[in-house]
């Protein structure tokens, strides 16, 4: 049996092109990488290198071995991450959203429904989300996609409509029961979240000529909202989420473009249906 560490010495010097890098990659001796080398090429019974005095270079059969032991430690690696993923989804309740109103709903609403569990979750892009699904890193994912097959399981969680933020003296404010579109907003300065998910695609679309001031942080954001006059954001989730509590004195004007509104699925593996059961039954689903 190879030794991983024997791979990781034989790939770390085909990435290197020398013992000197290699073994300051590795944080092991010169010698000891020399070693490393002339103990895999006993195990193989092959030579992996041409050595003359003040040289060595992998010979044609090191370069397919190299080649080779990069594979099995890609496949090693992602055989670790399932295997962690696995066992954090039998304690943890981990959601991906492509947008960040359904994850604050549904943070409001898990503990409840799975007393015994941990919860996680994160904003990603949607083809991440997918993949993050499949390897087994999230229990259940929103996103705009409505995808089922004998693997996943999609269904209606809801639809999310956008809105502005304005400060009661802004002109805007008079609309607030009627409505606006995003050519009525066009060219505004708006203060926003940096990670607002597929929102963002859409403010870019429909208003490009406006201006974004982000903040990653959302206390701080809701700070500069309460201090300043420009516009923000907000969405029906956020406003009922927060009601009261961030930014009380805005005033906040539906947007009534269609691509103001978007409808949200959630996916999750058929295999997880028993363990989500709780929160299908609540959304029922």
């Amino acid at each position: 049996m190879i030794e991983t560490y024997l791979l990781e010495a034989l790939v770390a010097f085909k990435d290197c092109q020398t013992l000197s890098a290699a073994s300051e990659k590795l944080h092991i001796s010169q010698p000891a990488l020399s070693r490393s080398m002339q103990k895999l090429e006993e195990i193989l019974g092959v030579s992996l290198f041409d050595r003359t005095k003040n040289s060595i270079k992998l010979n044609q059969t090191g370069e397919l071995a190299a080649s080779l032991a990069r594979n099995i430690l890609q496949s090693e690696g992602e055989m670790i991450s399932l295997i962690r993923n696995y066992d954090s989804s039998l304690h943890t309740i981990s959601i991906g959203g492509c947008a960040p109103g359904p994850l604050m709903e549904l943070a409001a609403i898990l503990p409840n429904l799975f007393p015994d569990s941990s919860f996680s979750s994160a904003a990603k892009d949607e083809d991440e989300l997918f993949n993050d699904l499949f390897n087994r890193k999230y229990s259940l994912i929103i996103t705009t996609q409505n995808i089922s097959n004998e693997q996943i399981h999609s269904v209606r969680y809801g639809a999310e409509q956008l809105y502005v933020g304005a400060v009661p003296a802004h002109p805007l404010s008079y609309y607030k029961d009627l409505g606006i579109h995003f050519s009525d907003i066009n060219g505004e300065s708006f203060l926003m979240f940096s990670d607002i998910g597929v929102w963002k695609n859409i403010t870019d679309k429909m208003m490009p000529d406006s201006k974004y001031i982000t903040q990653n942080d959302m206390d701080t954001l809701s700070t500069l909202i309460n201090s300043s006059s420009l516009l923000s954001f907000g969405t029906d989730l956020s406003i009922k989420l927060f009601r009261g509590r961030d930014n009380p004195d805005r005033v906040f004007i539906p947007i009534i473009d269609p691509e103001a509104t978007v409808t949200f699925y959630c996916n999750y593996l058929t295999e997880n249906r028993h363990k989500l059961k709780p929160l299908l039954s609540y959304l029922n689903i």
